[in-house]
């Protein structure tokens, strides 16, 4: 499990010769020419005009479960993941990037079709006994590359339909058992394949890593090579310890399956063409984390690479992005006009440097709860203030927590609560990152609790959130009553 290293270029042995009797090599040349390339694409798809396909960039998408923030290059210093860290070292990242959801499928849905989960439809989890889906019509990303021209491959997981995966758009579909090592070849082999494509190739690469299996981490042995960090939301106690120890072995696991598809793509020498972009879902498989609407349930990471673009040298970005903006700022950088009914923002310009500033002012959440651990709610932040509102009745869970992880993944263990938990819940998250102390009954903050309670309302309208009419009858309440109704006395309505 080593860090990889790309290749080193051979110093060039010849002189161009010519009427400008500069010295340059066929690289420096190629690398050169592509930035042009790319700044040209993104400014073409942020314009909305469709670049040529012979112009257009790999792109190489790699995705985990459950990982959050939660590597080196976001600083947990002792988790090992010196590939994911020398990919943010040699691209950029951004610092404040929030998934759409606190679980994986609608938060994956928001990220894959630009649309929030009131309007695509896919509120929650896929798989029975849930049943959420995609309403029809909704287009997957893999649909609007495969129409742009690009030729679309999946390799392991993708967690937003229970169909078959070529519905959402894809022209192949490889590594469907989704273990690591099947999938892992199954890249390189797209990979080693691209370079003689007659099409840009858009490749999926989805890990099951790093979820819990049978609510456990017990597959991996403890990692303590560097310590163990124990988030401030979280007790330090033995079992809390180890479980964050195996946690880290996990990461370490998948940053080195990561290390090997990169190496597969230095390999098959289209590096120079390929966008290279990491992303997740949402936070770490803990309680205070995956599964509500606190900062560590939704911010996740985003690193973006291309050699010789704006989209190297190791910048990092605070702005505030959503998921919901990942595929307009994708389209955009490929040069592949974006879909009108996209509810995401283009940060293309922004990584361009057209501008100095990102176009969002606020990030926006959405819980609907397919198992109780929390429950319905919705939210929105700005760059210092963090507002949830609760629909539905529970208690205030204690921070931080010593509920046994697994028995929170298990559903055999809650954290302990105390008292009824509000209808909203307002943080300072300058003063108060950890969301501890909630201001929405101090007279001081009553004009920014009235923003942003405005600005989330205005959120819900514009989605067409069905809270602002009643309950949400679920997809197993409609099947269950549907099958109900086979057993109604003749004649009754």
């Amino acid at each position: 499990m080593t860090e990889y290293h790309p290749r080193t270029a051979a110093p060039p042995h010849g002189r161009a010769h010519g009427t400008h009797g500069a010295a340059i090599s066929r690289r420096r040349f190629v690398a050169a020419a592509g930035a042009g390339a790319a700044v040209a694409l993104a400014e073409a798809g942020a314009a909305g005009e469709e670049a040529p396909m012979a112009k257009r960039p790999h792109i190489l998408m790699i995705t985990c479960h459950d990982i959050g923030q939660h590597v080196g290059c976001y600083g947990v210093e002792t988790v090992r993941s010196p590939n994911l860290d020398r990919l943010a070292r040699r691209g950029i990242r951004f610092h404040n990037y929030y998934g759409g959801a606190p679980t994986c499928s609608p938060s994956r849905g928001v990220m894959l079709t630009g649309r929030y989960p009131q309007s695509n439809g896919l509120m929650g989890l896929t798989h029975a006994p849930w049943w959420w889906s995609l309403n029809p019509g909704e287009r997957h990303l893999a649909a609007i590359l495969t129409g742009a021209g690009y030729h679309t491959v999946l390799a392991g997981l993708q967690h937003v339909t229970q169909a078959d995966p070529h519905t959402l758009g894809y022209d192949e579909v490889l590594s469907k058992r989704c273990v690591a090592e099947e999938t892992v070849a199954a890249a390189r082999q797209v990979l080693a394949r691209a370079k003689t494509s007659a099409k840009p190739v858009f490749l999926k690469v989805g890990f099951f890593e790093v979820h819990r299996r049978a609510g456990s981490y017990s597959h991996r042995e403890p990692d303590t090579t560097r310590g163990v960090f124990i988030p401030p939301y979280l007790k330090n106690t033995p079992a809390i310890r180890d479980d964050l120890a195996r946690f880290q072995a996990d990461v370490h696991f998948l940053d080195a399956c990561i290390g090997r598809i990169l190496e597969g793509l230095e390999a098959a020498g289209i590096a120079d063409r390929t966008l290279v972009i990491f992303t997740a879902e949402h936070g770490i498989a803990y309680p205070g984390a995956k599964w509500c609407l606190r900062e560590p349930g939704l911010r996740i990471p985003y690193i973006l690479h291309r050699p010789g673009t704006p989209m190297a040298g190791g910048k990092v970005y605070h702005d505030l992005m959503s998921h919901v903006d990942f595929l307009p700022t994708l389209l955009g950088l490929v040069g592949v006009p974006v879909p009108e009914n996209v509810q995401g923002m283009s940060f293309a310009p922004l990584l361009l440097g057209k501008t100095d500033k990102g176009p969002r002012r606020y990030v926006f959440g959405h819980r609907q709860p397919h198992a109780r651990r929390e429950n319905v709610a919705r939210s929105v932040r700005d760059e210092r203030f963090k507002l949830i509102r609760c629909f539905e009745n529970d208690r205030v869970v204690q921070y931080p927590t010593d509920a046994v992880p697994i028995g929170v993944a298990r559903h055999t263990a809650r954290p302990q609560r105390k008292g009824a938990r509000p209808f909203a819940e307002l943080f300072d998250l300058k003063d108060d990152p950890n969301e501890l102390h909630n201001l929405s009954g101090d007279a001081k903050y009553a004009d920014v609790l009235k923003r942003l309670n405005e600005a989330l309302y205005a959120w819900m309208h514009r989605v067409n959130d069905p809270l602002l009419n009643g309950p949400i009858a679920t997809p197993y309440y409609r099947r269950a009553i549907s099958d109900l109704r086979k057993y109604r006395p003749r004649g009754e309505a």
